[in-house]
């Protein structure tokens, strides 16, 4: 095994071994080309740290953005209809969608956001904390939870934040049939 070799193995297991897996529960997928709203989230209300102003923002629209680039999916960003550090509960986001006229909606808040200067020097880090409701009965149909680190100091906060929507996307629209179940012939024999 040369040197190379070695040195790549160890930063994949090194890489490996800080990566965490985020916590997304799913009990109901969300039906193929609907429409979910997705309200700006809350900024995160860390002490003296600039980057949370403006961060539900930024991370509502780009969670949106990447989640109407799934096929299959349509997204609506709606303003945040309480201040942005303010919680806005999930009973008013549901109303809030339904006045709208939406089925499904995304409320959140970001936990952690900072956006290192030096990315070289410092690692970016970003939380978030969402759920994919119904405005029928306001239930919840997925719920999503991540904070991560860029401990190879080169994932910005956003590159983390896609990846993340990309994450809930995958886990939350309901799949063709011929994705889950297959397209398979089944050998019938001679009697088949």
């Amino acid at each position: 095994m040369t040197m190379r070799t070695r040195a790549l193995l160890a930063t994949a297991v090194l890489l490996a071994g800080c990566a965490s897996n985020p916590d997304i529960e799913v009990k109901h997928r969300v039906p193929r080309n609907s429409t979910v709203a997705v309200v700006m989230f809350q900024d995160c209300t860390i002490a003296h740290q600039t980057d949370c102003d403006g961060s539900g923002a930024h991370a509502g629209a780009l969670f949106a953005r990447v989640l109407a680039d799934k096929p299959g999916l349509h997204t609506v960003a709606l303003p945040r209809p309480v201040g942005p550090k303010v919680q806005l509960s999930d009973d008013a986001a549901v109303a809030y969608a339904k006045a709208k006229g939406y089925r499904y909606v995304i409320n959140g808040q970001v936990q952690d956001y900072y956006r290192a200067a030096m990315v070289a020097l410092h690692p970016s880090r970003v939380g978030v904390t969402l759920r994919v409701l119904s405005v029928k009965d306001a239930s919840a149909l997925a719920s999503y939870t991540y904070q991560e680190k860029s401990t190879a100091h080169i994932s910005t906060a956003d590159d983390m934040l896609e990846d993340m929507a990309k994450q809930l996307s995958n886990g939350i629209i309901t799949e063709p049939k011929s994705r889950h179940q297959g397209d398979y012939m089944f050998y019938k024999g001679n009697n088949g």
